[in-house]
């Protein structure tokens, strides 16, 4: 058996049921690379002997799995702290980041606990925490790349990016979008509209850049920053990593946008073009009047989700909920419009002739059939994925948060 495997396995069997899997794996990423980088210095494969003397430095499975999952009774926004770090750190070598950090967070505590006399209370452990720093500035300490933007900053460059490039297009989209509902064929309109929103983009991105740069020469990044920032703000739940605010502002706009395309607040065309001369009308079959309410109850809901998402990034058993009762309902839709096929009407307009009705008929059909399956699938699948991460989090309610986030 490769030695290395046989190793974690041992460490395994000591390791926290909810945090295993994530932890033994991260592990074995970390010997890995240890013993392909020992391989790369000396020129040539490590031998046995060489690979057990790197597992024996390593130390005694059983202290392994205590100081990579943290020791009992650690204080819970500790490990909250650390599993924030955590999100920010490249996968190689984290584990021993996340070791080091342990250890020195929890010297820290000792030293404040023996100048009080007394065990350190939830306040006390957060002021050791704020003066640590921030998760991500503490992780860009382990980071050691050289860039424009310097380690303090760099941890918000690009999500302040991703944030200004959306609501640019969010806000240029729906202007867009308004002033094409005076045109005769607003969609056309829109899409010749549509192309300036790259060169918009690019004066955000350029705007962006330059405040970051001048902050790194001219301004102090580590207090402002880190000035306002409170430990007991972090998330309880560590089970995926936060969403950041351009996904969710992109997909609450797509959300809004349907939500008006559905209530006919935003006209889309109907007519299909077979060729020249020759189209038909599409409009929705009378299976689609049955769930009206309810996808325009679940489009408001996943809108309300991804608002959710905006003011609480990270994971949320709320979030989670509202994501579970979505991709269930959604479901519930599919099957209903299954059992109410034709999917859609199609009407003939002049100059068509009926082989050309009877292809449009079975091209409509199959797409939104296609459409429809793919729409279920992708529900079952994060429907089963949200679950399991409230089972999770179940079970790791009553120790420590995952130190692996999902």
């Amino acid at each position: 058996m490769n030695p290395i495997w046989a190793y974690v396995k041992k460490v395994e069997r000591h390791l926290p049921p909810a945090r295993r899997v994530e932890v033994a794996g991260a592990l074995y990423a970390t010997l890995k690379a240890r013993k392909e980088a020992m391989e790369k210095a000396k020129g040539g494969k490590a031998t046995d002997a060489e690979i057990a003397d790197m597992l024996a430095a390593e130390g005694d499975p059983v202290r392994v799995a205590e100081r990579i999952s943290g020791a009992p009774g650690e204080p819970e926004l500790v490990s909250r702290y650390l599993a924030s770090v955590e999100r920010h750190l490249p996968r190689d070598g984290v584990l021993d980041v996340m070791a080091e950090l342990r250890e020195a967070l929890r010297a820290k505590i000792e030293a404040t606990e023996d100048r009080l006399g007394r065990a350190a209370t939830a306040d006390e452990i957060a002021v050791v925490l704020k003066a640590f720093g921030a998760p991500p500035v503490v992780a860009a300490r382990y980071e050691g790349r050289m860039q424009l933007i310097g380690p303090v900053l760099y941890p918000w460059f690009w999500p302040t990016q991703r944030t200004a490039l959306g609501i640019t297009a969010a806000v240029y989209l729906v202007l867009t979008a308004l002033r094409s509902l005076a045109s005769d064929n607003p969609i056309q309109a829109m899409l010749q509209r549509i192309d300036n929103v790259i060169g918009i983009g690019l004066v955000a991105f350029a705007a962006v850049t330059l405040v970051f740069i001048a902050v790194e020469r001219w301004g102090d990044p580590v207090k402002l920053f880190e000035k306002g920032w409170d430990p007991k703000t972090l998330p309880r739940d560590n089970i995926r990593k936060p969403r950041s605010l351009f996904d969710s502002g992109v997909s609450l706009f797509f959300d809004v946008l349907f939500i008006l395309v559905w209530l006919k607040l935003v006209p889309l065309p109907n007519e299909l073009p077979l060729r020249d001369g020759a189209s038909v009308s599409v409009v929705l079959s009378p299976a689609w009047s049955v769930v009206y309410w309810p996808i325009l109850a679940l489009a408001l809901l996943a809108a309300a989700g991804h608002l959710h998402d905006m003011v609480r990034p990270a994971w949320s058993r709320l979030g989670s909920a509202m994501s579970i009762l979505g991709h269930a309902g959604a479901l519930a839709v599919v099957w209903v419009l299954f059992q109410g096929r034709p999917f859609v009407i199609v009407e003939p307009r002049p100059g068509t002739s009926p082989e050309e009705l009877e292809r449009a008929i079975r091209l409509m059909d199959s797409v939104l059939l296609v459409g429809l399956g793919i729409w279920a699938l992708v529900s079952a699948i994060t429907l089963g994925i949200e679950i399991w991460r409230q089972v999770k989090a179940s079970r790791s309610a009553g120790g420590q948060a995952p130190l692996i986030a999902a």
